[in-house]
Order: structure tokens, then C-alpha cells, then sequence
């Protein structure tokens, strides 16, 4: 993964640390967010200029959109929830699969168990982890 790409990790990564900030589950956030319009323009495109703002610059822009989806939580885990944003954007680096098909074929609760040991591996096997366990065809 280039360093673009990586920047653009860490920009879902921040925008679903906001969202757990703002007090939304980072499963329902996951889920919504994923399937969006907003995700689909631009996240899943080569450029958007929303690829590097702010956290709360998209959000404008994703909530008006998705926040009727979105359930409200207690304790959320914002390291998680940041781990989750930035592997599913991982995710859709290293496979064919757009951030819905992802969503539909990568549950949640399968990027949320490999966060310990993507901290201790590293990110790029821990991807690895999810695409073999889920028969993902990788590009590369």
C-alpha cells in the first residue's frame, strides 16, 4: 500500500473514531456508513477531496444520509472502532470488492476479533487473516 492510500486509511480511521465519539455503535456506524452514497462517491473512487478532510467535514455530509440507520451506545471503544474504519478501507485497497460488497461479505465482527492481533502482526496480516478465513481474493 502506497502512502496515499495509507493517508486515506487514516481518514476513515478518524471518521469512525468520530463517530464513536458522537456516540453512535461502531457496528451500526459500520454498517451504514459502508453502504452509503457518500462512501460509494467518495471513498471508493480514485480521488475525492473528502479523502483528506477532516473527520467532521464528512460527517456533515454522512449523517444526513445514514444517521436515521445509526443506533446510539455506551463505552464505545474508539480504538476499535478507529481499528475497524481503517481495515475495511484496507480492505478495499487490497481486494476487487467495493466498500458494499465488503460490507456484506465481511461482518463486522470478523474485522472487531482480529484488532489484538493486528497491533502485535501488523495491519497487512491481519488483512491477510480476514481474506483467507472469508475466501476474499486479494489483488495482489
Amino acid at each position: 500500500m502506497d502512502r496515499i492510500e495509507q493517508k486515506i486509511c487514516n481518514t476513515q480511521k478518524n471518521i469512525f473514531i468520530y463517530a464513536s465519539k458522537l456516540g453512535y455503535s461502531t457496528e451500526s456506524f459500520t454498517s451504514a456508513y459502508l453502504k452509503s452514497e457518500f462512501c460509494a462517491e467518495a471513498f471508493d473512487t480514485e480521488y475525492s477531496r473528502y479523502q483528506f478532510e477532516t473527520p467532521m467535514e464528512c460527517m456533515d455530509f454522512i449523517l444526513p444520509e445514514i444517521e436515521n440507520q445509526l443506533v446510539k451506545a455506551d463505552n464505545i471503544d474508539s480504538d476499535l472502532a478507529g481499528y475497524v474504519g481503517m481495515m475495511y478501507r484496507y480492505l478495499y485497497f487490497i481486494t476487487p470488492y467495493t466498500s458494499r460488497e465488503l460490507a456484506e461479505k465481511v461482518p463486522f465482527s470478523e474485522v472487531a476479533k482480529t484488532a489484538n492481533a493486528a497491533m502485535i502482526e501488523g495491519e497487512h496480516l491481519a488483512a491477510d487473516d480476514i481474506c483467507t478465513e472469508l475466501g476474499l481474493e486479494q489483488l495482489c
